[in-house]
């Protein structure tokens, strides 16, 4: 079917619609204001005037301005929402794009308005823009499972913008801000460009939860958009701004060998080896960052943990944590495998990687849980270190109560378990044989033969590797600094989340590195020494010591042997030092009262953990302090002229920074005054705001008058992104040079002893069932245990 033919009103030709408009332009030089409005005359006298008035029945027009006019003169009065609207047209002229923006942004903000382009037309030099309000329009939905409801009311809202920018720079725009046919209701307006760069700032270093909180509370009117962000939006933000860690490629296992193929020697990721399913069957990631190899090799040769954990990825694969103790025995990771199978051979390429990077490596501990593939994929490697295998005993302790449960009956389960966990954490060997020996009888003669013959199956035969007696002075006893550091990825990283992409928990893994080592170079160089977990538990027992054990309850059995009893004189406990320690004379895990180390101190208590002194300890070491203080003061001549005044210690720094190092520090310096100066805005705004008055709003514009020019600043063109630090060239960042740290002074702290009087725990139940048993079952249970003491011995 031919098309309709049109007649140019200048020259007379025939010629198609869509032909006649160039026509008129090219030949005759018209204006686009002349073309649009020969269209609209032309449209007007076929009958295809298109825009309706949702609010009138069977009135058209053709133009937005048309519309815009009937509105300001029918409906002036309705109220769109409870809000009263104006119609009239604005017409306005602007220098640059800039300000141009800066004015929309501003009154979209002031009507509640959102605008989107329905048309763009460039037509030589120029470009022209039609903007329509959202809420108006056609929506046809194709979901099938997830359908929505549209936020557009109508075909046709009288709202609209039309711009036109100039080759010159200048921006010329004609519109309408007053809506007619719905409500005004913030909630359904589109994200702003500003609102949307907001959001991404606080991305940056915020949770969701944190982010949703915080925009609830500036806003407790709801009167904007960010009111009534949700999680979606935020992913939204996220996804537009490719903001996920880690990043590379929509498929996360593509991304992970994008960033390994990036040799980043800051990434650390020695190993990887893709899934071969869904399931992540076959995938192998090896991770060790220089930050991990420094204190591997200087803290692995105390000891090291290694224990694995699930849910940490979309897939089923475990993350395993190879785990050191620094001086203050806090846990720094020292190596990542990311395995989804978790076998010896996996865990032996882990130990292929450490030994091609530290091939000194040989720790004299390694404390793992009951699963042999750690300690065999260590020896398939390293096979002839002597270092010796222990079993955590947390584990172990957890195992014992599961089995109980099946095969010991309720009625002595208590006193079972009670004495069994007195056997894990008894140290003296001839104690311990006879606590198990008296276990084994007991429940010979309660009949419990399938708990006798699960323990003696699978624990007798190895007790070294388990018991407290041949683990003394070891700086673990459990993987439970692994299980920590795991926590707090899930918690503080993941929020929880188990559903996380491969390249996203290793960014998650690879920055949590940097960030503890910034957190401990923070605590250390602010002197937080009782931040450490064993240290505040060494001085609760410090605590304990003076408010309990007197120095009457103290007696010397020689010069390095204490025997300390308790009140009523029915226990007591021998405390022994066993020479001096091998710590740190600065760093360290001692009393910082009476100087008691957990390494060179030992006791037949209970309360034995890895690098806590219990309280005995606290009271041998204070009754060595007085007599020694007793034995100073008597070999001491005395002296005439008074105590000699110390004076002030000198302490020697050797600048090493560089001009780098000092213009960081100077604009960072320069950057937290600027946070202060906005906390302080921020603050004084909130309380204007909450005045309501004409001069509060007066204050809040010239508050706002002075963050746009300071706004005005950039480094960036508003319409690029800041290019995120992962997403740069593939290369190691230059790192600047470290601060030397103040020499801790070598100054004792007085000690004052306190009056309280509280009771000290209760010790652990004593096995008075087991006291009526023959000696016949502990001369049958202690057979099974004499090639065992030979073999300590």
């Amino acid at each position: 079917m031919p098309s309709a033919l049109f007649t140019c009103q200048y020259c007379g030709r025939d010629m198609e619609k869509r032909n006649l408009w160039p026509h008129l332009r090219n030949v005759h030089k018209r204006s686009e204001e002349e073309v649009q409005q020969i269209r609209e005359k032309i449209n007007r006298e076929s009958g295809k005037a298109k825009i309706s008035c949702p609010s009138c029945e069977d009135l058209f027009f053709m133009t937005y301005e048309e519309f815009a006019n009937h509105c300001r003169v029918t409906h002036s009065e309705d109220e769109s929402g409870g809000r009263p609207q104006d119609y009239s047209l604005v017409q306005l002229r602007f220098n640059d794009e800039k300000e141009y923006e800066k004015w929309l942004n501003e009154k979209c903000e002031t009507t509640c308005t959102s605008l989107y382009i329905a048309r763009t037309i460039t037509i030589g030099d120029k470009k022209y823009q039609y903007l329509q309000c959202t809420r108006a329009g056609l929506r046809a939905s194709k979901a099938t499972k997830n359908v929505g409801v549209s936020r557009k009311e109508n075909v046709h809202c009288s709202c609209f913008l039309a711009t036109e920018f100039n080759a010159d720079g200048s921006v010329s725009v004609k519109g309408c801000f007053g809506h007619v046919g719905h409500d005004i209701d913030p909630a359904l307006l589109r994200l702003s460009n500003q609102q949307k760069q907001y959001l991404r700032m606080l991305l940056e270093e915020h949770s969701f939860d944190y982010i949703i909180k915080r925009l609830r509370r500036e806003d407790p009117t709801k009167s904007t958009k960010l009111s009534f962000i949700v999680k979606q939006d935020l992913w939204s933000i996220i996804e537009k701004y490719n903001m996920k860690p880690g990043y590379r490629h929509e498929d996360d296992v593509e991304s992970v060998a994008l960033r390994y193929n990036e040799k980043n020697p800051d990434d650390g990721i020695r190993v990887f080896r893709p899934p071969i399913d869904r399931k992540g069957n076959e995938l192998l990631v090896v991770v060790i960052t220089p930050t991990m190899l420094e204190w591997l090799k200087k803290y692995s040769s105390r000891g090291i943990t290694l224990d694995d954990t699930f849910h940490t990825t979309r897939y089923s694969a475990r993350l395993a944590t190879l785990m050191v103790a620094d001086e203050r025995d806090r846990g720094l990771p020292g190596a990542f495998l990311l395995s989804g199978t978790m076998t010896a051979s996996d865990v032996e390429r882990m130990f292929l990687e450490i030994q091609s990077l530290y091939p000194e490596f040989e720790p004299k501990k390694i404390v793992t849980d009951e699963a042999p593939c750690f300690y065999n994929g260590f020896k398939a490697v390293f096979p002839e270190a002597k270092t010796s295998l222990h079993y955590c005993r947390f584990h172990i302790l957890q195992t014992w109560k599961r089995n109980c449960k099946d095969l010991v009956e309720a009625s002595i389960r208590p006193t079972i378990l009670s004495a069994m966990q007195a056997l894990l954490a008894e140290t003296r060997l001839e104690v311990f044989e006879q606590r198990f020996a008296e276990i084994l009888a007991l429940l010979r003669t309660k009949g419990q033969m399938k708990m006798v013959d699960y323990l003696e199956k699978n624990y007798l035969g190895r007790c070294p590797t388990w018991a407290s007696f041949s683990n003394k002075g070891a700086v673990m006893d459990t993987s439970m600094i692994s299980e920590r550091f795991h926590l707090r990825i899930k918690e503080e990283f993941l929020h929880r989340n188990a559903h996380s992409r491969i390249d996203g928990i290793l960014d998650l893994l690879i920055r949590s590195v940097e960030e503890i080592s910034e957190a401990v170079e923070v605590k250390e160089r602010r002197r937080f020494v009782n931040i450490a977990f064993r240290v505040q538990e060494t001085h609760k027992r410090h605590k304990r010591a003076v408010e309990v054990y007197k120095a009457e309850m103290v007696t010397v059995m020689n010069e390095n042997k204490w025997r300390v009893h308790n009140r009523d004189g029915t226990k007591s406990y021998d405390v022994t030092w066993e020479g001096e320690c091998q710590c740190d004379s600065q760093r360290n895990t001692h009393c910082m009262q009476c100087g008691v180390c957990a390494y060179s101190w030992t006791c037949t208590c209970l309360d034995n953990r890895a690098g806590i002194s219990c309280a005995h300890r606290h009271a041998a070491k204070m009754v060595q302090m007085a007599v020694s203080d007793v034995q100073e003061a008597a070999d001491q001549p005395p002296c005439s002229s008074g105590i000699e005044e110390q004076g002030p210690s000198e302490f020697h720094v050797e600048e090493v920074t560089t001009e780098a190092q000092r213009l960081k520090e100077a604009c960072y310096h320069e950057l937290s005054a600027i946070k202060q100066i906005q906390a302080l805005t921020q603050a004084n705004a909130l309380a204007f705001a909450k005045l309501g008055t004409s001069e509060a709003l007066q204050a809040l514009k010239e508050i706002r008058a002075y963050e746009e020019l300071a706004s005005d600043i950039q480094m960036f063109p508003s319409s690029s992104l800041v290019p995120r630090p992962e997403m740069a060239q593939p290369g190691a960042k230059r790192k600047l040079s470290t601060i030397s740290l103040w020499e801790r002074a070598k100054l004792r702290k007085p000690k004052i002893p306190k009056e309280d009087d509280e009771s000290f725990r209760k010790e652990v139940q004593t096995m008075k069932d087991l006291l009526p048993f023959t000696m016949a079952f502990l001369v049958e249970a202690t057979d099974g245990l004499s090639s065992h003491k030979e073999a300590v011995a």
